[in-house]
């Protein structure tokens, strides 16, 4: 049964509407009657089954869009968006994990691994004197099989011999280093940016060229508070969501 607004109530139509919706929406999802793709709502069938008027109707659609949970498409309707993938700001991240702990398969592609001179600025962060080379990893993460970040890795290679030949295609970078040099990242420095993804990355990320994008800078510490990896990469914009929790 449609919910019964309540127009006497202090709390706006559309805002009464918007929440009925988005918890339809997260319980037709749970109980797997909706998939990403499928339709959901038009204006019209709000207008006849809550009776309220198309700017109404409209507006909560639009709501639900900005919070990533429909795609509008003119003529067509609204249809259920691909779950955002969350990253809480609260604690150390992970990649591997924090998307297997949301119910996504993560995997990746190694595009690039080689040991060379760093930039000056990547020199600089990792306390390297000029010549001392890094190991260089680029990598494409995926999620359920879809491009979703795309970054690369700098670790001196002084601290890991031989990390240039090491198997990656199985193992993710953090396992490599504890179980190969019984060393991991206790701590780091993660700096976010919103950017426009220039052509390249769109590219391997399957997205126009320009599209909203967010940058992620990171500086990962040793428990000897040794910086060991800097990195540098970009998110998808329209799959990500950054969650910090403030007391």
């Amino acid at each position: 049964m449609p919910l019964t607004l309540n127009r006497s109530s202090s709390l706006p139509l559309f805002a009464q509407l918007t929440a009925e919706l988005r918890e339809k929406l997260n319980r037709e999802i749970r109980s797997g009657r909706l998939k990403p793709g499928d339709l959901f709502v038009t204006e019209r069938m709000l207008c006849h089954e809550y009776g309220v008027s198309v700017i109404t109707a409209k507006r909560v659609l639009d709501d639900l869009e900005s919070e990533g949970l429909v795609i509008r498409h003119r003529g067509r309707g609204t249809f259920v968006a691909r779950p955002r993938v969350n990253q809480s700001l609260d604690h150390f991240y992970r990649f591997t994990t924090a998307m297997t702990e949301q119910g996504f398969q993560p995997t990746w592609r190694n595009l690039s691994i080689d040991k060379g001179t760093p930039p000056s600025n990547i020199r600089n962060v990792l306390g390297l004197d000029a010549g001392e080379k890094v190991v260089q990893i680029e990598r494409l993460r995926l999620v359920n099989g879809e491009p979703y970040f795309l970054h690369v890795s700098y670790l001196p290679h002084k601290l890991f011999p031989g990390l240039d030949r090491e198997d990656h295609a199985n193992v993710a970078l953090y396992d490599l280093l504890a179980q190969k040099y019984k060393t991991i990242p206790v701590r780091c420095q993660d700096t976010f940016e919103p950017v426009l993804l220039h052509r390249r990355a769109a590219l391997l990320l399957q997205v126009a060229p320009r599209s909203a994008g967010m940058l992620l800078e990171r500086i990962a510490y040793s428990a000897e508070d040794v910086p060991i990896e800097v990195s540098r990469g970009v998110i998808r914009g329209d799959r990500c969501r950054l969650t910090v929790h403030l007391r």
